[in-house]
């Protein structure tokens, strides 16, 4: 694994099981995780958690993730 101080993902996900077992692994290795179900709350978690992956789904109920 390679090393990183920092090592954070927002998920943006609006299926709780597909973030469930996303995060479950991610976890696992070591990573922060953080979580939103809309794109609106995603795009306000960037701003303030910063992190280093952002793994967005492509529809989501209030915005696309394209």
């Amino acid at each position: 694994m390679i090393y990183m101080e920092n090592k954070k993902i927002l998920i943006i996900e609006d299926e709780v099981s597909i973030e469930d077992i996303l995060s479950y692994k991610l976890k696992k290795e070591g990573y922060n995780i953080k979580y939103c179900t809309t794109g609106t709350k995603g795009l306000e978690e960037i701003k303030t958690f910063m992190p280093n992956l952002v793994l967005l789904d492509l529809m989501l109920p209030d915005r696309s993730g394209f």
